[in-house]
């Protein structure tokens, strides 16, 4: 994929201006409504201000939110990488099951698997 299908692809895209006009009227209208419970004491509501905080709030959370998936997603990754690099023991193990079967000693030195250095492993 070239560089400029990337672009045309993020300009029809949606979402980020959505989520910030979102984030937007959030913190607008969380605002609005704690000035109106701190100055118009006369047309607040007890619930003004824990509705403000909530909406004042609700762009941070969603921001926290996203940042731990982002985590959890990259420690799951790569957890799957380490898992997937990790040998398969079925095969060595059911090599040395059927030696010891057959009476001959089990051993890394009567090991037909060949050799290769760990670096060139990993």
């Amino acid at each position: 994929m070239t560089m400029r299908s990337m672009e045309d692809e993020k300009e029809g895209d949606l979402r980020v201006p959505l989520i910030a006009s979102l984030f937007c009227l959030c913190v607008t209208a969380g605002g609005i409504i704690l000035v109106l419970y701190a100055f118009f004491p006369s047309l607040s509501q007890p619930w003004f201000p824990i509705a403000a905080l909530v909406l004042i709030g609700f762009p941070w959370l969603f921001w926290l939110f996203t940042y731990l998936y982002a985590c959890m997603k990259l420690r799951a990754e790569a957890d799957d990488r380490q898992i997937s690099r990790r040998p398969t023991t079925r095969n060595a193990s059911s090599a040395a099951m059927q030696q010891i079967d057959n009476g001959t000693p089990s051993s890394v030195a009567s090991s037909k698997e060949p050799e290769m250095p760990l670096t060139s492993s990993v």
